[in-house]
Order: C-alpha cells, then structure tokens, then sequence
C-alpha cells in the first residue's frame, strides 16, 4: 500500500511534456524507474530548501542503447542532491527557494565533451539555470554530478 501510495505522489510530481502513448515500453519502462528512483532525493531537496519544484524529463528521447544497465534516474537524484546540499547554506537556501522554481532532467541536447575538458567540465556544461528551471542534460559519462550541480547553481545565483 506504502509504495502505491509514493509512486502516486511521484507521478503527480513529475510531469512529461509528450503525450503517454507516445513512448516506447522500454521508454515507458525508464520512466516509471526513473521516477521512483528520483522520489527520495526531489523530497528532500524541497523538504530541505523550501520548495515545491517538480521534475520533467524527456523520456521519448529515452535511448536503451545509451545507457545500457545504468540507471538513468540516479543521474537525475544526484542532481536533486546538489540542490539540497546547496540549501544547507541559509543564503543560498534563500535564493533557492525563490530563483529555482523546478528541475528537467533530460536525455536530448546533451554537449559533448571537448578535447581540452577538466575532470568536471563536460558535466558542468550540460548543467544550467535559465528561466526559474535547472536543467541537467544527462549523460552515463558525467561525473560528480551532484557537486557540480552545486557548483553551477552557486555560481547562477551570484
């Protein structure tokens, strides 16, 4: 019943921009993972900062064959986790809560590393905060993708 009750509540959290007949059932199948597995760390992360953000994502954009076993929700929960991190610092806990107003977590337009690119560089270019919304651009190859979701939200805010 416990976990009925959470995968609704995750459901009305997170919304798609796309119709739901329009995936593909392996795309139907990463989004229900995704969302259970982005349930705990979106919680907190308004728990924590005050807020109500929501998460999107474009799952018809969802491709098996690039992310093989990788769960492609902890990609997301990390970022999430960036966030709460960052609003343990009351003034940045502050901004937070009134300059970030919801999360899209998605699997187009993602940059490429470049050549000359530092440990954290390729995922800090695929975090964002333009118009009240983070979005993070996933890719299986980013790393630290909380700290840097952290990092760039910190530096948007200044």
């Amino acid at each position: 019943m416990h976990s009925k009750l959470v995968f609704a509540a995750v459901a009305l959290l997170t919304t798609s921009a796309f119709a739901e007949e329009d995936l593909k059932p392996s795309q139907e199948e990463a989004k229900e993972s995704f969302e259970q597995t982005i349930a705990p760390a979106l919680k907190a992360a308004n728990d924590k900062c005050g807020t109500k953000l929501t998460v999107k994502s474009d799952f018809q954009n969802f491709k098996p064959e690039e992310w093989g076993s990788s769960s492609n929700g902890s990609y997301c929960e990390a970022a999430l986790n960036g966030i709460e991190a960052l609003c343990e610092r009351p003034a940045y806990k502050k901004a937070v809560a009134k300059k970030v107003t919801g999360v899209s977590c998605l699997f187009a337009g993602v940059k490429p590393a470049e050549k000359d690119d530092g440990t954290n560089s390729a995922t800090q270019r695929n975090i964002s905060l333009e118009k009240g919304t983070l979005t993070y651009r996933m890719n299986k190859d980013h790393t630290n993708i909380s700290d840097n979701t952290k990092a760039v939200l910190e530096k948007a805010l200044n």
